[in-house]
Order: C-alpha cells, then structure tokens, then sequence
C-alpha cells in the first residue's frame, strides 16, 4: 500500500499548523503592543478575537515587546 499520498497530507497539515501558531503570536503581539499605546481594550479584542481577559493577561506576561 501507497502511503505517500497520506504522508503528504501529514506534512501540508503540520506546515499549516506551524503557520497557525506564528500567525497567533503575530497577533497577540500586536494586540498587547496596540492596548500598550492607549487603544481600548474592547476594541483591540474586537479586531483579534481575544477575550480581554486573554489580553490583559498577554499584557502583563509579554514583557519588553520587539521593535
């Protein structure tokens, strides 16, 4: 039996749950360094999806964020 074709499939998923993982902390990034130059918390949780209990937690863990 041809497994390739399922290897293949395993591979293409694993790429995308990889991108996904970067794209999140792309936004979570954003987010906390939006909210951390004076944008309401609601709003910036309307744009990512994050509850801002989420957020402000992200906030107060995220340190000095990258220019």
């Amino acid at each position: 039996m041809d497994l390739a074709p399922l290897e293949l499939a395993v591979n293409r998923l694993r790429d995308a749950e990889a991108a996904v993982d970067a794209a999140r902390a792309d936004v979570e990034m954003e987010a906390v360094g939006a909210v951390r130059k004076g944008a309401p918390v609601d709003a910036v949780c309307g744009a990512c999806g994050l509850t801002p209990h989420d957020l402000l937690r992200l906030e107060k863990t995220a340190g000095e964020l990258p220019r």
